[in-house]
This record gives C-alpha cells, sequence and structure tokens, in this order.
C-alpha cells in the first residue's frame, strides 16, 4: 500500500526556514526564473503547499524557493536576517548579470501577512549587505504579489493575531487576557517604548534601497473583513507606492478572511497572480475616503540598513 508523500516533500531543505525546488528543465522564456514565497507566521506545511504546488503547476520550469515565518523570529532583525540569508545564494546563482538594467522581471516575490512581509524586508537588506565586491547589491527585477499585507500594529488586530493563537474552545476563557495584553503591547508603542515593526516593514517595500528601480509591479490581494490586517492600512501603504512611482494594482476580495482569498475565488485570486507576472493594462487604485486611519508608512522609513550591513560584515569577516 503505497503512501502519500508529505506536503512540500519535493522541495530541498536549506535550513529550516528556506527550502528550494529547483526543476531539471531550463527555465521557459514567459516564466519566472525564481518564485520567492513567503509564508505566512506559524503555516502548516499542507496549507503552504496549496500555494507552492499551485506555482510548481502554473510555472513548471520555474526555481522555486519557499522561506517560512515563525513567532520566535518575528520581532529581531538579526534573527530575520540569519533565517533569510539561505535564499540569497540560490537567487544571485540564477542571476550573475543582475547590474544589467531590464524592463522585464525575472523573480516573483508572493508574500502573506506580516509574517512574510518581515522576511521579504529583511531580504533586501540582507541581499545587500552580503553583496561581495563586483556584486549587485538590489534584488534584480521583480514583481511582488501581497497577500492579506501589509499591516500596522492596532489594538484590534492585535487582539485578533493573539486569538488566532488560542484553541477556538478556550478561546471565551482567554479573551480578557487576549485583549489584555493587546492593549498593553498597544500602550507600548504609544509611549514609544517599542516599534511598530509591522508599518517598519510595510515602508520598506516602499522605500528600501533599489526597490522603485527594480520592481516591475505588484499587486495586492486583500479585503475589509480581515480581522488581522486593517484594510484601510494597506490602501494607505499602496497609496504611498503609487505616489513614489510604482506601478499597483487593487484586487479587493469581498468577505475573505485572512490569507484565505483563494478559498474564497480561486480562479480569480490565481488570475491576480499571473496577471501581476504577465503585465495588467493599467494600475488601478482605490482612493482612501475622507476620514480614513492616518497613514502608518509615510514615518516608518528603514533605519537599520546600515546597521545589517555592518553586522553582516563582521559576521563575514
Amino acid at each position: 500500500m503505497s503512501t502519500q508523500a508529505k506536503p512540500l516533500s519535493y522541495m530541498e531543505k536549506l535550513s529550516n526556514e528556506v527550502f528550494a525546488y529547483r526543476p531539471s528543465e531550463p527555465t521557459a522564456p514567459d516564466s519566472p526564473k525564481i518564485i520567492i514565497i513567503a509564508s505566512w507566521t506559524n503555516a502548516l506545511d499542507s496549507h503552504i503547499a496549496k500555494y507552492v504546488d499551485k506555482h510548481k503547476e502554473l510555472y513548471p520550469t520555474s526555481q522555486l524557493v519557499l522561506v517560512k515565518s515563525y513567532n520566535k523570529n518575528f520581532f529581531d532583525p538579526k534573527v530575520l536576517a540569519e533565517s533569510v540569508k539561505p535564499a540569497v545564494p540560490v537567487i544571485r546563482a540564477s542571476f550573475p548579470d543582475a547590474t544589467s538594467s531590464t524592463a522585464e522581471p525575472g523573480i516573483m516575490i508572493h508574500l502573506f501577512s506580516n509574517g512574510g512581509s518581515s522576511n521579504i524586508s529583511s531580504l533586501y537588506d540582507v541581499y545587500a549587505a552580503t553583496a561581495q565586491e563586483g556584486e549587485d547589491p538590489w534584488l534584480p527585477p521583480h514583481v511582488t504579489v501581497f497577500d492579506s499585507a501589509p499591516g500596522a500594529q492596532r489594538l484590534t488586530n492585535t487582539a485578533a493575531f493573539f486569538k488566532s493563537t488560542v484553541p477556538k474552545s478556550y478561546r471565551w476563557v482567554f479573551m480578557p487576557l487576549v485583549y489584555f495584553v493587546a492593549a498593553a503591547w498597544q500602550f507600548t508603542k504609544v509611549l514609544g517604548l517599542t516599534k511598530d515593526w509591522l508599518a517598519f516593514w510595510g515602508s520598506t517595500h516602499n522605500t528600501a534601497e533599489g526597490k522603485r528601480e527594480r520592481e516591475i509591479r505588484r499587486t495586492y490581494i486583500y479585503s475589509e473583513e480581515d480581522e488581522l490586517i486593517d484594510y484601510k492600512d494597506l490602501e494607505a501603504q499602496a497609496a504611498e507606492a503609487e505616489k513614489l512611482g510604482f506601478d499597483i494594482y487593487l484586487e479587493k476580495f469581498d468577505g475573505s478572511l485572512h490569507v484565505a482569498h483563494a478559498r474564497k475565488d480561486e480562479a480569480r485570486y490565481w488570475s491576480a497572480v499571473q496577471k501581476t507576472w504577465s503585465g495588467f493594462e493599467q494600475s488601478t487604485y482605490i482612493g482612501l475616503e475622507n476620514g480614513s486611519l492616518p497613514n502608518p508608512f509615510i514615518n516608518s522609513k528603514p533605519k537599520i540598513s546600515w546597521q545589517m550591513s555592518e553586522w553582516w560584515r563582521s559576521k563575514r569577516d
């Protein structure tokens, strides 16, 4: 009796967080050389596989790089940097002449929630900081799909995040504690004792060095019903991106939950992903209405890139 293969068993484990799939045949001309899938925090392999397997089906000759996210890595920049580092050699090996300018993307980035946002944000820094003499410090030309990201730290979203970590049968017992912890965390941010890392990571997708020059286009997939990501925060980040000259498209679902938009309408979801790669006819931005939330991304520009660079150089030397 044959046993069913485990999810993602065809991928090579490069570290606890990074996995790679390298097909034997060369990349088709109309496909990405590499697809980077940055999963949401603590996602199960069976759930991640639904997206990785679909990319493998749509682009069978593309290399796949999976970067997982875990709670333990979330708010420590150095730990995040270490976790994404194994992805860098895979990318560089596929783009030895990345310094040449081109309008055609070679990479598709598909990130999910704040966990995926944090890892890709860290990848910008690590890719630059580990560049040897003569190597390009910027990611090669790419497109980006944002699924349920980016967000910002707010009381309701923080409470929803902590609630999601509690088993459903116990939530009614722990909800007072959940809201107390969420309120305390929010209070430390208001006092300036902690950083709004969610907004910081979101801002780097607009302001990281080389991002504007190398990102060809991007799509945001989201909904108003997402409890973990306030859609107004996402649209505010998209508005900032548009002002900076990014080519954006907003794919707003109705009624779908956090990282569950593909479950709501699979055909529409993957059509949006494929159009991000092949190109959409025109960018669409849904303007913010009066009275919307303040934009948390405008003043969250990255300030640690040089620190990360110095840290990586000390590690390398």
